[in-house]
């Protein structure tokens, strides 16, 4: 009777440790709940970026084919880009 008690209780250790090793890597282990959350803030980021970039993509879209139809679109980007003038202007530089 007492090597089926013994038997019993080193299966029962076996078994507490066996789940023991499978909560820690359900949690903590490379694929576990902490990585994954992790990995869901990193797609947020990711995507929130992506949609900054498409936008500023958009943008230059825009203005390229704002600079394609008008010339006084050039200029403009020329005054403000290129600090550009007419050879008869007088430029006045305010101290911000």
């Amino acid at each position: 009777m007492k090597s089926a008690t013994s038997k019993g209780v080193i299966l029962g250790l076996a078994l507490l440790v066996a789940n023991a090793w499978a909560q820690y890597l359900l949690w903590f282990g490379e694929q576990g709940l902490v990585r994954w959350r992790q990995t869901e803030k990193e797609l947020l980021t990711m995507q929130s970026e992506v949609g900054d970039v498409e936008a500023r993509i958009q943008d230059l879209k825009d203005e390229i084919l704002l600079l394609e139809k008008d010339p006084t679109a050039v200029e403009a980007v020329a005054r403000r880009d290129l600090g550009l003038v007419y050879p008869d202007e007088i430029v006045f530089i305010a101290p911000q």
